[in-house]
């Protein structure tokens, strides 16, 4: 029960601690003022922002340190074509640092190939280049050719390992597209350059791998506006289709002239558009004999034109058409096309079926559209989880590969257009790079530049191997409006792939997210998630109000009192089931800290030692919630399978501030409330909690006796403006505001404060984070389109590693049963932090790069199929493997018949022994069991 009193009376050694502390504070901020960069237990961080971190720990070394950060793992699929290897076998994605190889049996991943890959360790400010097209090689089908945004163009053997690739850079640095062409024995290489949005080059390149590439000028082309720039090629490698702005381009090359590379001909025609261009594909065949004139070309040329209103244009014999108009028909006439409607915003992509007789395309509603050609029929595949963003046509025709902008790809049979393969990564909000094709042309709704808020996820204790964060149906849905991410995804933080996702509040990922007037509609916000301590329960709170659009005709006066009767807040317990990632929904709590209006929860956390949750809310109370056995009719209620059923109910509320009762609620309920901020965490034991709570011009901590539910301390001037996170590790109360402050409890002294960067349109993604397994903080200082990390003992205020990152940070965790911390950034990649010293750090969630798995693997038909020893390794590092071997004895061993001896294969201790390398290799008694497991049988049963 809550007291009926907060402790106001205080002894007087309290009153003295007050003072000391608001005096340390002051202090500090007169050190501040006067400019000390470090004095008397303070850094300043003011000047330099997070800069100034790095200079403070200059000199010392990861391995000096004990910590080290991993590279980039995972990231997001880009909107290039996939590629599906002959035959079906391999499926070859690229996303934004890597080329990942899979195979299309079994979706498993076969090896990753760093392209663009930074060290965390890179100065601040660089940036990587992007991968803008991969397309496969015609003469040799082990190669791939990868153009990077910086101009450097890749030739990639994607069979085998290999740490450098061959590569040359274009004349101007830049590049856009690349298609690839056969001639004479030797491979021509066309690279749209452009260093304007106006202008768009073509450059053919001949390299034969080792001197500088002949290159030859093709055609330039200028065009106003802002649109994309695209390019494409026929399967016979003789006709060239692209796109600037809203200019279209048809190019037919020839080697008439002679054998040379300087003999290459080309002819080039051009018309505009009636929309700007999205997409472009291009089909030949050969021309009917039936009223066929001798002065027509031997091949009919089709293309199909996306445009960002949502059309498809068809242009019939193309080539023909433009040589009748006597030249360039752009300065005549458009060519005259027929028109397809059914899109409601931009055509993402269009592809011819390999006969002809279809036309795939897709765009953001979520669905693949099959058109028939000679009865224009529609046939849809629906309910897509995202925005079709690239189709393939395999070369047989019996599959389309779709890529999804959920950051998945699958392949699709035609025959029952079911899937066969599916790959998806981390679905979490990313960054846009690049503007998108629904918003080329002016909508009344738009896309957030960046992520504006730290996205929620947990790791359950009993499975540290899987990551739950928050997600969106799609990049697109989920960065429109307001931060849209309502399901809950599981993450495999072995295999980076998706495990499952679960929907945690109300969504429409297959209903027209549109309002008449065209705006999207907001989903609810899930502001929380947290296991319980013993990894069976999950709470999580979701929030929606109605957007400020929705209420222009209420008066001003009125606005503020109208969303919070309308807003819609729910805390809701989910069960995880047993041997499964799934969770059922056990109980939900209509608004958990109403009090007449809906008031926010503003803070969730779950105590590591027993079965409880803890809340804070806009109502300055706290209430704990436990499970309870349903009764009915003073029975309990049973499930499946005779399990009783439980539900969730507040067990205590505990009041904060000087006053409590009505008058308390009445004015939490008023218009100061929207200032109000709150935070809970509890001690490493449960016994305590912490709740820093106040407006944010000055803020208070209380300490609660979580056992006896009454406010037993009040720490005053702990925290000032915007709070963040508060935490407890061991004695020490750590909380980042405006300042990062540690004070230690049992002395009652505050031990440093170090100044946190104000920096604009970044405070949101301030975030702490705390490992109790090694004593040490984490820290993540947000910049514009980057982060620094940094780790804390708190005992000292120097942080023992200082990291940046190239991507912005916008969740980090710790791990419940071992040293380090998982961040995720802004582009789908998790970046582990691991105390070096630690045996038991993150080891499954460790880049193949930095694990040094690089071995020879068994191949077939010149392709390396050994998929973990096949991956990149950037290290000089070598690992000596030995084959060790065994000996059976059959006079020394007595074999049962039910026991075969080969039921362990090479394989499986490969899989145990060959993991790791020896540096982070899991401990002998580990090893033992997973030995053990493997020779381990099913206990037979009595009646046997």
């Amino acid at each position: 029960m809550a007291p009926s009193k907060t402790p106001k009376s205080k002894d007087d050694k309290t009153k003295k601690r007050k003072r000391d502390v608001s005096d340390a504070v002051e202090a500090l901020k007169r050190q501040r003022a006067q400019g000390a960069s470090q004095t008397n237990g303070e850094l300043d961080l003011t000047n330099g922002d997070s800069a100034n971190i790095h200079n403070a720990v200059t000199g010392l070394s990861e391995n000096e340190a004990g910590w080290r950060i991993s590279r980039p793992m995972g990231g997001r699929m880009l909107d290039v074509d996939p590629i599906l290897t002959e035959n079906d076998q391999f499926l070859i994605l690229t996303y934004n640092t890597s080329i990942q190889v899979y195979t299309a049996a079994d979706s498993l991943l076969v090896r990753r190939i760093p392209i663009t890959l930074i060290a965390p360790d890179t100065p601040k400010g660089a940036k990587s280049a992007t991968i803008v097209s991969t397309k496969q090689s015609r003469q040799s089908p082990n190669l791939l050719w990868v153009a990077c945004s910086d101009g450097i163009i890749y030739q990639i053997d994607w069979t085998v390992t290999a740490k450098d690739h061959k590569k040359f850079q274009t004349a101007s640095k830049t590049a856009k597209a690349l298609v690839t062409l056969t001639h004479d024995k030797s491979e021509i290489v066309v690279v749209a350059e452009s260093d304007k949005p106006t202008r768009l080059e073509l450059v053919a390149y001949q390299w034969n791998g080792e001197n500088e590439p002949s290159s030859k000028s093709l055609v330039t082309f200028k065009k106003p506006g802002n649109g994309l720039q695209l390019l494409e090629v026929s399967a016979n490698g003789q006709i060239l289709l692209g796109a600037l702005n809203d200019r279209v381009f048809l190019g037919k090359l020839s080697l008439d002239g002679g054998n040379g590379f300087d003999a290459l001909q080309h002819e080039f025609f051009s018309f505009d558009a009636p929309d700007l261009v999205t997409t472009v594909d291009v089909r030949t065949y050969k021309r009917s004999a039936i009223g066929k004139k001798k002065t027509d070309a031997s091949e009919v040329v089709d293309i199909l034109v996306g445009g960002a209103r949502g059309g498809i244009y068809l242009y019939h014999d193309a080539v023909a058409r433009c040589q009748a108009e006597g030249g360039n028909a752009s300065n005549k006439e458009s060519l005259h096309a027929q028109k397809f409607h059914w899109h409601r915003k931009a055509v993402h992509a269009v592809k011819w079926s390999r006969d002809g007789a279809y036309m795939i395309s897709g765009g953001s509603e979520n669905s693949l559209v099959l058109w028939q050609m000679d009865t224009a029929k529609r046939e849809y595949l629906p309910h897509l989880a995202g925005s079709v963003e690239n189709i393939v046509v395999s070369a047989d025709g019996a599959s389309y590969v779709v890529h999804l902008d959920d950051n998945s790809t699958m392949i699709l049979s035609t025959a029952e257009m079911r899937p066969t393969a599916y790959v998806s990564g981390i679905q979490s909000a990313v960054t846009e790079s690049e503007t998108p094709k629904d918003l080329l042309v002016k909508r009344v709704w738009g896309v957030a530049e960046q992520v504006q808020r730290p996205i929620p996820a947990a790791i359950r204790a009993t499975d540290p191997s899987r990551l739950h964060v928050c997600v969106g149906n799609g990049r697109q849905a989920t960065m429109s409006g307001a931060l849209s991410a309502p399901l809950l995804q599981t993450v495999d933080l072995e295999s980076f792939s998706s495990v499952l996702r679960q929907a945690l509040a109300r969504t429409q990922p297959t209903d027209l997210n549109l309002t008449h007037r065209g705006q999207t509609i907001d989903e609810p916000l899930v502001t929380h998630v947290s296991f319980s301590g013993d990894g069976k329960w999950l709470a999580s709170v979701d929030d929606w109000q109605p957007p400020l659009r929705d209420i222009e005709h209420v008066t001003v006066d009125q606005r503020e009192q109208f969303i919070r009767e309308r807003r819609e807040i729910y805390l809701k317990f989910w069960e995880v089931e047993e041997g499964t990632d799934s969770i059922a929904l056990v109980s939900r709590v209509n608004g958990p800290h109403s009090t007449g209006t809906a008031n926010p929860v503003l803070d969730l956390a779950s105590d590591s030692s027993s079965t409880c949750f803890a809340t804070i809310g806009g109502d300055s109370i706290v209430r704990l919630w436990r499970p309870r056995t349903k009764l009915l009719n003073g029975q309990p209620v049973k499930g499946a399978g005779g399990k009783e059923v439980s539900t969730w109910v507040c067990t205590d509320t505990i009041a904060l501030g000087e006053s409590v009762g009505s008058s308390a609620l009445v004015e939490s309920s008023s218009t100061k409330m929207v200032a109000t901020q709150g935070k809970i965490a509890f001690s490493e034991d449960g016994s305590t909690i912490l709740v820093a709570f106040g407006s944010a011009e000055t803020g208070t901590i209380y300490v609660i006796d979580a056992s006896a539910g009454m406010v037993v301390k009040v720490l005053e001037n702990l925290w000032d403006g915007r709070l963040h996170s508060v935490q407890m590790l061991s004695q020490y109360v750590i909380v980042l505001s405006k300042e990062l402050r540690v004070y230690d409890i049992v002395s009652d002294e505050l031990r440093y404060g170090i100044a946190v960067p104000q920096l604009p349109n970044a405070q949101e993604m301030l975030q702490l984070a705390v490992d109790k397994n090694s004593g040490h903080f984490a820290v993540t200082l947000p910049t514009r389109t980057s982060s620094s990390i940094g780790i804390f003992n708190p005992s000292e205020p120097e942080p023992v590693l200082v990291r940046h990152t190239t991507q912005r940070i916008v969740s980090i965790s710790a791990t419940p049963d071992a040293s380090g911390f998982i961040a995720l950034d802004d582009a789908a990649q998790i970046w582990t932090i691991t105390e070096g010293s630690d045996p038991s750090s993150i080891i499954t969630a460790q880049s193949l790069q930095d694990l040094n798995l690089d071995a020879p693997g068994q191949t077939e038909n010149g392709i390396d199929l050994n998929g973990d020893d096949a991956m990149m390794d950037d290290e000089d590092e070598e690992v000596d493997e030995g084959q060790a071997e065994v000996e059976d004895d059959d006079d020394e061993m007595d074999v049962d018949d039910a026991f075969p001896a080969n039921i362990i294969s090479q394989q499986s201790l490969s899989d145990i022994f060959d993991a790791t390398p020896a540096f982070a290799a899991p401990s002998i008694e580990d090893m033992f069991y997973k030995v053990t497991g493997l020779l381990a049988t099913k206990p037979l049963s009595a009646s046997d």
